[in-house]
């Protein structure tokens, strides 16, 4: 449970400094790809991460999962990880912290992904306390938030809550409310309910919807697509949700706007809202040098074939390039050079 987060409302960043970044290693993870990915904003900001697929070394073999991982602090206040795995259903059969939901409490979660009350739950090591309870829609996880770390304004979105609204959101429950203002000017209408894993209110726009569609949705909203076809190369189904999912593949046999055919390292980028190609697997650090001459490499080669554009290097080049040249060949060279001197002979204006 997120017993762990700071108690004040604007908690300071964690230090990157002061996080043992060696713990990612046993998960085949590091500091770059988590924050090539997107993902290490949110960690250092006291969030969880979307789904990342972690490595777990067992004996000889390796089983490779989704999780999303978060920061958290232990009573000494050292940085540790906590990771959150991904569940094939939230597991309500069983006790949580000392209590045994009800069949329509069951019934409750699994519709809209929140109980829809405040109940008492109690840690292994430590007193009970009142919480909100909901599921995470990306692992299944059954997630409990203290009810004394949540603070309902008595005004929303420029809506002043009624008595009997204000009670029943303190409550849990979900809650009506009609005419407010976004940040567009916008009137809206929106169901609102306390949800445990955003640690906060939830702003529900379609009641017919579950939890997961609900989240799927915002999900799809915040994403690029990727295209089932890239580069005329069609994608399996397993790649598609790997490119999707953060994943770099290396891919084969792609062609370009030319006709050309190559393969480079494709990474989606959420920072840029779309994907990248690599000449070298980018979740392996380089040398700076070396990082240099990919950029220079990629933007030449792409810009060139793809976008028509030219580096001064190129620029009187009509033919399509080679994978990794950036420099024009011998020919080409030549081909330069006799432009340049027809040229002078023509004479000026």
């Amino acid at each position: 449970f997120e017993d762990y987060l700071p108690q004040q409302k604007k908690s300071t960043a964690i230090d990157a400094e002061k996080v043992d970044w060696k713990m990612l290693d046993s998960l085949g993870l590091s500091r770059d790809r988590l924050e090539q990915s997107g993902e290490l904003e949110k960690m250092l900001n006291w969030q969880k991460s979307n789904l990342v697929t972690i490595a777990i070394p067992i004996g000889d073999t390796t089983i490779y999962t989704e999780a999303r991982l978060a920061f958290r602090t232990d009573n000494e206040g050292n940085i540790g990880l906590a990771i959150h795995a991904m569940r094939k259903e939230p597991q309500l059969d069983y006790p949580y912290m000392g209590y045994k939901f009800s069949p329509e409490e069951k019934e409750q979660l699994l519709a809209t992904g929140n109980l829809g009350k405040t109940i008492e739950v109690t840690p292994k090591s430590g007193e009970p306390f009142a919480a909100y309870v909901s599921i995470d829609p990306q692992t299944n996880e059954i997630i409990a938030l203290r009810a004394d770390r949540v603070s309902i304004p008595q005004e929303i979105k420029g809506v002043t809550l009624s008595d009997q609204q204000y009670k029943d959101l303190v409550e849990g429950k979900a809650v009506k409310v009609e005419g407010m203002t976004a940040k567009s000017g916008k009137s809206f209408d929106a169901t609102l309910q306390v949800n445990a894993e955003k640690k906060g209110i939830e702003f529900i726009f379609d009641d017919t919807k579950s939890y997961k569609q609900r989240h799927e949705q915002a999900q799809e909203q915040q994403q690029p697509r990727i295209p089932k076809k890239l580069c005329g190369l069609e994608l399996s189904d397993k790649q598609h949700q790997a490119l999707t999912n953060g994943a770099t593949l290396y891919l084969k046999n792609m062609v370009d706007k030319q006709g050309q055919s190559f393969s480079a390292y494709v990474k989606l980028m959420p920072e840029e809202s779309r994907l990248r190609f690599f000449r070298f697997n980018p979740d392996k650090k380089q040398s700076a040098d070396n990082v240099e001459a990919i950029a220079e490499e990629h933007k030449t080669q792409v810009a060139v074939n793809n976008e028509g554009k030219t580096n001064e290097a190129t620029k009187k080049v009509e033919e399509p390039h080679k994978s990794k040249q950036t420099q024009p060949t011998e020919k080409e060279t030549e081909k330069q050079v006799t432009q340049k001197k027809t040229q002078r002979k023509g004479g000026r204006i």
